[in-house]
C-alpha cells in the first residue's frame, strides 16, 4: 500500500479553497457527513494556507489521485509517495 504525502508551498498558497473543494476523498466525506474537519478530511484551508491532514489510525487518506495538484491556480502542491507495502 502507498502512503501518500502532500507538500504545500506556503510561500505560493493563496488559501484560495480549489484544493479542497476538487478532492474527490473531501467531496465524499462531504456528502456523507455533510462536513470537512480534521477526522474527516484531506486537505483543508487554515489561517490562509492548505494544510494537509494526514492520520496513520484512519482511512481517509491522500490516496494519491493529483486532482489538487492539476486544480491548483498557483501550482503550490505536490505529492510524495512517503512509503510502499
Amino acid at each position: 500500500m502507498q502512503i501518500y504525502e502532500l507538500k504545500i508551498n506556503r510561500h505560493t498558497c493563496t488559501g484560495c479553497n480549489v484544493c479542497v473543494v476538487s478532492c474527490p476523498i473531501n467531496f465524499n466525506q462531504l456528502r456523507k457527513q455533510s462536513y470537512l474537519n480534521e477526522s474527516n478530511a484531506v486537505i483543508l484551508v487554515k489561517n490562509g494556507i492548505a494544510s494537509p491532514i494526514y492520520k496513520a489510525d484512519r482511512e481517509v487518506n491522500c490516496d494519491g489521485c493529483g486532482v489538487c495538484v492539476k486544480m491548483c491556480p498557483q501550482v503550490a502542491i505536490r505529492i510524495e509517495i512517503v512509503e510502499g507495502v
